[in-house]
């Protein structure tokens, strides 16, 4: 009888500007699932019928309140009953920053505002999914004891928390109401999310990749992405880091404590690149602390024109000689520019796209070699 194969899978299923990602490792007759976040809510109908198909997670992750990432799961929790089951669910709300800002040293505390219930916390308290069970207090934080070490998951999965820590969900009490109302969370608040317009485009028709790469780097500041859940995981002998939206510095600090450098970089089979590939999310620090081949970006380009040219062009330029792949769960204008035969010779690269918009990108860990 042939014995059933190993699988280590990300698929970036199509999430309009934000992601939707489902991560699945295990045997072929005893796959196992982790859902990482849910897109808008466009996106969530389309998803649907696949999350009823899964039935159940191992893990479900709400990487941070930012309305690409998260809008999805408030027509999720409406249904009765839900369409799948979880057997845990990470997200950090309200109680969660206000016990991180009680870990601080008073002198760091941030003054408390009102609280405001979301609607993303009263689904998960109706789900009764274990929330944030791997972590006594509650936190999903890298300064929680648990982080110390790799979580495990059945079927040979182990996560490493690498965002965000304590100061960086402390920082995001001060504006929490505001940002629930920007990301339609709050339950007084429709469902609708203002759209924004991306100011300062790059003219991508005169692109320089030497030039791109050589632009000072200004790192992400915004407080919901510096609370991004951003994780390493990994499953028969393969390492994926799902970056979330977290600031660049929050990882670097983590993989420097994990012992990778400029002169031992960590391996990696893969990065899902931070904040579908903004330039004020991949450091050109950040890269010379991973050993890694393949970049997947999940964005359809819309509201913010991500990924910047500048953020490929770092990934290109910190690593010429070795053949890379760019993975693309859209083809749009801002990642169709590099698929450019002189560009692709010139710095070793190729691309992938989905054949159609409707089905995403999957990258099989296994078959990468």
């Amino acid at each position: 009888m042939k014995s059933a194969s190993p699988i280590f899978r990300l698929t970036m299923h199509p999430a309009s500007d934000g992601d939707a990602l489902l991560l699945s490792w295990g045997k072929s007759t005893d796959l196992r699932h982790a859902l990482i976040d849910f897109g808008r809510t466009k996106d969530y109908r389309r998803l649907a019928p696949l999350l009823r198909r899964v039935r159940e997670f191992d893990l479900v992750v709400l990487t941070h309140i930012d309305a690409d990432h998260i809008e999805g799961a408030v027509p999720l929790f409406r249904e009765r009953p839900l369409p799948f089951s979880a057997n845990q669910v990470w997200f950090n709300g309200y109680q969660q920053l206000e016990a991180a800002n009680d870990r601080l040293p008073s002198s760091e505390r941030e003054t408390l505002g009102a609280k405001q219930a979301e609607k993303i916390t009263v689904g998960i308290i109706n789900s009764k999914w274990r929330w944030n069970a791997a972590f006594s207090s509650g936190i999903v934080s890298t300064d929680s004891p648990e982080a110390k070490a790799s979580i495990p998951f059945d079927g040979g999965l182990s996560l490493k928390l690498l965002s965000p820590d304590d100061r960086k969900l402390a920082l995001l009490l001060p504006t929490w109401e505001a940002e629930l109302k920007k990301a339609g969370l709050r339950t007084t608040d429709p469902d609708e999310v203002e759209e924004s317009l991306a100011a300062g485009r790059v003219n991508l028709s005169t692109m320089n990749v030497e030039a791109l790469a050589r632009l000072p780097f200004k790192e992400d500041t915004t407080k919901p992405n510096g609370a991004s859940i951003a994780f390493l995981a990994e499953a028969s002998g393969k390492r994926i880091l799902l970056a979330g939206d977290a600031h660049p510095g929050v990882i670097e600090r983590a993989l420097r404590a994990r012992s990778a450098s400029e002169a031992a970089p960590l391996r990696l089979d893969c990065l899902k690149v931070s904040h579908h590939g903004s330039k004020a999310n991949t450091s050109p620090t950040l890269l010379k602390l991973i050993d890694c081949t393949c970049f997947a970006f999940s964005t359809d380009g819309t509201r913010h024109d991500h990924p910047d040219p500048e953020a490929i062009a770092r990934i290109l330029v910190a690593d010429q000689h070795r053949p890379k792949t760019l993975v693309f769960n859209f083809r749009q204008e801002n990642t169709e520019i590099w698929d450019d035969e002189n560009l692709k010779k010139r710095w070793n690269y190729d691309c992938v796209f989905p054949t159609n918009n409707s089905a995403g990108a999957s990258i099989d860990l296994l078959e990468a070699g």
